[in-house]
């Protein structure tokens, strides 16, 4: 929808701010990461100062699909859903205490290849919130429905 058709002042800055979160997203799409991580923090910190990040999501767009982000960003949000998932399970899997340290580190350390040191601390504030883990567990469903309805189709 073009700018100049949307008379209303609040409509406007709902719009321009969608606008320039696309924009965002065209040029990086891991930037809804970010702002998924920091709505994340948001979840099991409420109150607490959030990490900077490129913007902030509106509640409309924290629906768990993210039909309206562009496909690169859904991609990257679902993996980092999924990473995310992985890590939890990683680290509350029973077998691993049956392992040695030595080979259960190996375990943990392949399962989190993808996940930076710097993430390290996204991922605690996660684990550590049922409502944060129980969002991020939503996303990874939504994305898995979206995918199957998508080879159905």
């Amino acid at each position: 929808m073009p700018e100049y058709l949307v008379d209303d002042d609040d409509c406007r800055e709902v719009f321009e701010k969608h606008v320039a979160i696309l924009d965002t997203l065209g040029a990086n799409p891991a930037a809804l990461v970010s702002a998924a991580a920091a709505h994340c923090e948001s979840l099991a910190a409420p109150g607490a100062p959030l990490p900077e990040t490129a913007f902030s999501l509106g509640a409309y767009q924290l629906d768990m699909s993210f039909l309206w982000a562009p496909p690169a960003a859904r991609a990257a949000i679902t993996d980092w859903a999924r990473d995310v998932i992985i890590a939890q399970l990683a680290a509350t899997v029973p077998f691993l205490e049956e392992l040695s340290d030595d080979c259960a580190g190996d375990v943990l350390e392949f399962l989190m290849l993808t996940v930076t040191r710097s993430e390290l601390p996204h991922l605690s504030a996660i684990h550590s919130s049922p409502e944060a883990h129980a969002w991020v567990r939503a996303v990874v469903v939504a994305a898995v429905a979206a995918a199957n309805q998508v080879s159905i189709s």
